[in-house]
Order: structure tokens, then C-alpha cells, then sequence
């Protein structure tokens, strides 16, 4: 695995751990997954516009048997503070949030710092586990909170910092 891309390895770790459907919106950061998510006949792979979209559609697949994530940036977390709430968490539902963690230091846009500076707490207050990967071995416990998600009926947040997504091969 440390040839592969990080993109490669998320993808890898996401779909040992048994997601087989994944969403996306647009996000430069994570571009390489859902670039090989594009391309990958293993999975179901939708683009979507909003991610109130993509949580109404990862609640479908999750109901249907499947096991989903939704790609999006950390800032799309306050767009889908009601989706989640009423209804992801409130229907039980298992479902994988891959975000880009942006906000952090060394991001070059401004506007991306206040949601990356709240989103952490934000999921906490609504009690969603949270798994922040700073570096590639971060990634081996991308598995376990998975299970977590799918034992409790939860959905759950893998943070990708920005710094580990820099250089992505």
C-alpha cells in the first residue's frame, strides 16, 4: 500500500470495510477518489448537486442493503445539519461521511476556515464519531468505525486533513 495514492488507499479502505455505494459532491480535495470512483464497476457511484441530495440518497441505498458514503467537504456539513438529524440519525441509518477537512492550517482560501473550525464540535454535538486523518496510518482505523457505524446504526465522519491529500499521487 505505500505506493498507492492516498486516493487509492481511501477507496481500498473504504471498500474492504464493506461500502459499496458512495455519493459525491464536488470537491477539489477529494477529487482523486471520486475520480477512481468514476471508474470503478465494483461500486455504485452517484455525483450529486447538494448534499441534502446525497444524504436522501445514501438513506435510500442504506435501506436497500447497501452500505453508503457521501464525499463532501466539511463545509457542507452546515447544509446537512437537517438531513442528518431527522433523517439519517433518526431513521437509524448507517452512513459514511468522507470529508475533506479543510479550514486547517495551510488552507489558501479564507472562506473555508470558519466551517472547518466548527465542524469538528459540530459533529460532536450531534454525536456523530468522528475519525480525524492526519497521515496514511490514520487510515487503518477507517475499518473499525465502520463497523461502529454499522453496529449502532449511525452514521460517522472520516476527516481527511488537507495536508495528507497534498501531493496525492
Amino acid at each position: 500500500m505505500a505506493n498507492q495514492s492516498i486516493s487509492s488507499q481511501l477507496v481500498d479502505k473504504l471498500k474492504s470495510a464493506g461500502v459499496n455505494f458512495f455519493v459525491s459532491v464536488p470537491c477539489k480535495l477529494l477529487a482523486g477518489q471520486i475520480r477512481l470512483l468514476e471508474e470503478d464497476t465494483d461500486v455504485c457511484y452517484l455525483p450529486v448537486t447538494r448534499e441534502e441530495e446525497g444524504f436522501g440518497i445514501c438513506a435510500g441505498a442504506s435501506l436497500g442493503g447497501y452500505m453508503p458514503c457521501i464525499l463532501m467537504q466539511d463545509s457542507g456539513l452546515g447544509n446537512s445539519v437537517n438531513a442528518l438529524k431527522s433523517l439519517v440519525q433518526f431513521f437509524q441509518l448507517p452512513v459514511v461521511m468522507l470529508m475533506s477537512y479543510r479550514g486547517s492550517p495551510g488552507e489558501p482560501v479564507p472562506a473555508q476556515v470558519p466551517m472547518g473550525l466548527l465542524a469538528p464540535e459540530l459533529l460532536r454535538l450531534m454525536q456523530i464519531p468522528i475519525l480525524h486523518c492526519h497521515q496514511t496510518m490514520d487510515l487503518d482505523n477507517i475499518a473499525p468505525l465502520i463497523e461502529h457505524a454499522r453496529v449502532a446504526e449511525s452514521p460517522v465522519a472520516i476527516f481527511i486533513d488537507f495536508q495528507l491529500m497534498e501531493g496525492d499521487a
